[in-house]
């Protein structure tokens, strides 16, 4: 039968590898999960769902694995876990650490400086499988909007699958011993109800939360789940009518190709739609546990399909880094390129595969258990320490850190003998604050103190946090977006000073008003800006501030985002803004600051610190792009709206927008202003207050 054959009792297609049996439909299922990533990877308009190829995988995983656990318990009636965890490691790791340095030079050669520590960590979080974890607490940060595709990504996978290879062959020991001749149906019943919880919980996270649903290892282990149930009920399954059997493979074929072609990025992923592949891949696994006339068995164990799927892992390894960088070179790559680029991903995919992986895997030298967990090792300590080294290797190309007293920033601007000084024609200084490789960190400390005082994705429920002067009866709220609240540190020295409580009631991502958005990392802005409403109803404070990021929402009725109007988000802010001034209550709206076109600004600084003129940009554009038209648009329409307008601290060169004022970097990750920037312009932003509230907050000042 040529390089396939029958095993005994004609039950699959098979072949003999290094001293195993391989079912070579399995192979074929492999070809159709990661051709099914790259071309969703490659951009290709009608097959957008093809990030589905990843849970097909899941499935086949955890079939194979739990297989292979349980050919073991009932020879031996235990798991063996070192030897376990030994063949894992030999079978990942030699291929998973390549990439890695792989991934490591990407980043160093092609990708801005300033991205290096982010991703050394995402490569050290990848060595040590827990990247899922980094990304999904990435995915619900609305401030790391400017991290780029880490060429770590698609390890997330990796990583779940990783992690249920930790857990599920402990659990399968302990059910073997304690269990013992009846282990196969304890197994079932603690895997069913694990598949059964984890289902649930994946629908539940993927409405509330679906940036983090996506990545993390409770919402998927139900996919490994249910391959691994399938491969406890293997032999049941195979007695099934071989008509049946075949109807269920083509089935599973259509369930897949249905994911592949109707699905895309708006698709909520992975909650119930990921039953389509999930069971599409099951009923493809069960149609080939016995040679089936009429199923697809004989398609899928074509020699092409049985190749490119002995390949796949690989495959899936090299593909993204290789696109991340071609992107990073060639930016505006065209579609034909990038498809070629995913099929030239075999070529390294494959030298690994024969040199350095096969020779690991089946070689002699690693046979014995200790060498291999101690190569496992030492691969997932190369991979920790090339993340190490691309994290400090991020440097500020000379720039040293100023001092509080080389770096007025914006104070600068209150100086006479600065009055002439255009900003956006310097071409670098000697020190700066923060420098621009820190940038993304200089942020107000309730981000990273555990307060919850700016409200997550998935909380609709404020949070109110109080400062400055805590015992005044003069108390003024700020509420909005991070936009907002990357002013708070600063009105609250402002409050302290001049004697009133500072409420914030601040959400990542939210515009406070009356509108609907589309995009999935809002879409419980409403219920909390409704609630905010009546909670500053009840407060009735002195004043009340608002700011926020956002141009556009949705019209009543509409769902797309690509319906998304600035008519409809001047209504929603005039909503709110009516109700709380017809209630008595003074509102005062701070204009959204300009937003930079381009780049980061900090990304340009870092890559250029000799050239700082270059990371300038024009106003008229940046104002254009931010928040603040719809702002003044709708303080037209409500009267009394006072308007607190910074963009001449910000932009104080008239027509264009510095990168650095006074030694100090302007901007952070994407429109955001640095926190040092903003403790820099206290006198200004008081002034604009004393302004906007008719003299009853703030103090003037004079400028020269």
């Amino acid at each position: 039968m040529s390089s396939a054959q029958h095993r005994s009792g004609d039950t699959t297609l098979t072949k003999p590898d290094h001293g195993r049996t391989i079912r070579l439909d399995i192979e074929g299922m492999r070809t159709i999960a990661v051709g099914s990533v790259l071309i969703a990877h490659a951009g290709v308009p009608f097959a957008a769902g093809g990030f589905v190829g990843v849970d097909v995988f899941f499935v086949l995983s955890g079939f194979l694995i739990t297989g292979l656990l349980a050919r073991e318990v009932s020879r031996t009636g235990r798991v063996s876990l070192g030897n376990f965890w030994a063949r894992r490691m030999k079978r990942l790791l030699p291929a998973s650490a390549t990439v890695l340095v792989f991934s490591t030079l990407v980043t160093y050669l092609y990708l801005p400086i300033t991205q290096r520590e982010d991703f050394g960590g995402d490569i050290r979080s990848a060595a040590l499988y827990v990247v899922n974890w980094r990304l999904a607490a990435r995915g619900v940060d609305y401030l790391a909007e400017d991290v780029g595709q880490s060429p770590v990504q698609h390890y997330w996978s990796l990583a779940v699958e990783e992690q249920f290879y930790v857990v599920w062959p402990i659990l399968m020991l302990v059910i073997g011993l304690l269990a013992a001749r009846r282990w196969k149906l304890g197994a079932f019943a603690v895997l069913g109800v694990a598949t059964v919880a984890s289902f649930a919980y994946s629908v539940q996270q993927t409405a509330d939360s679906p940036a983090t649903a996506y990545f993390v290892s409770t919402t998927r282990i139900w996919e490994l789940g249910i391959g691994a149930l399938l491969a406890l009920a293997a032999t049941r399954v195979e007695r099934l009518p071989s008509v049946l059997r075949a109807i269920g493979g083509w089935l599973g074929i259509a369930l897949i190709a249905f994911a592949v072609f109707v699905f895309d990025e708006k698709t909520t992923w992975p909650g119930t739609n990921a039953l389509v592949p999930t069971v599409g891949a099951a009923l493809m696994i069960a149609s080939g546990l016995r040679s089936t006339p009429g199923s697809p068995q004989r398609l899928l164990s074509l020699p092409p399909m049985v190749w490119i799927g002995g390949l796949s892992y690989s495959i899936y390894l090299w593909h993204w880094p290789i696109l991340v960088a071609a992107q990073a070179k060639y930016p505006d790559l065209q579609l034909r390129w990038v498809v070629l680029l995913m099929i030239a991903s075999i070529v390294p995919a494959y030298l690994s595969n024969r040199f350095i992986e096969n020779p690991v895997r089946f070689g002699t030298f690693f046979k014995p258990t200790g060498r291999a967990i101690g190569l496992g090792l030492a691969l997932t300590a190369v991979g920790v320490g090339v993340g190490w080294g691309l994290s400090v290797s991020a440097t500020a190309g000379g720039v040293t850190e100023a001092d509080t007293a080389a770096s007025p920033g914006a104070a600068a601007l209150l100086d006479p003998a600065n009055k002439d000084v255009d900003w956006s024609a310097i071409r670098s200084v000697e020190r700066m604050r923060p420098l621009a490789t820190e940038a993304v960190d200089d942020r107000p400390g309730f981000y990273d103190d555990g307060s919850g005082c700016q409200v997550d994705d998935g909380i609709a429920e404020p949070k109110a946090c109080t400062y400055g002067d805590t015992s005044s009866q003069r108390t003024v709220v700020i509420v909005g977006d991070s936009k907002m609240a990357q002013w708070q540190p600063t009105f609250a020295t402002m409050a302290k000073r001049e004697g009133w409580k500072l409420v914030q009631l601040t959400k990542s991502s939210c515009t406070f008003a009356d509108v609907e958005f589309a995009r999935e990392n809002r879409v419980d802005c409403r219920a909390w800006g409704r609630t905010v409403l009546k909670d500053i109803l009840d407060l009735k404070p002195d004043l009340v501030i608002e700011s926020h990021r956002f141009i556009d929402a949705l019209p009543p009725g509409r769902t797309d985002d690509a319906d998304s109007t600035e008519e409809a988000m001047v209504n929603g802010l005039t909503s709110y803004w009516r109700t709380i001034t017809d209630a008595g209550i003074p509102l005062v709206t701070l204009l959204d600051n300009p937003s930079p076109p381009n780049a980061p600004v900090y990304e340009c600084v870092a890559a250029a610190p000799d050239d700082l003129s270059s990371c300038s940009f024009e106003l008229a554009g940046a104002v254009k792009a931010s928040g603040a038209v719809a702002q003044r648009k709708a303080a037209a329409e409500v009267p009394g709206v006072g308007i607190m307008d910074m963009t001449s601290t910000i932009c104080p060169d008239g027509d264009r927008c510095a990168a650095v004022i006074g030694n100090v970097l302007v901007y952070r990750q994407g429109t955001h202003l640095t926190k040092t920037f903003i403790d820099t312009a206290e006198r200004q932003l008081s002034a604009a207050l004393y302004d906007a509230s008719d003299g009853a907050f703030g103090t003037t000042i004079d400028t020269p």
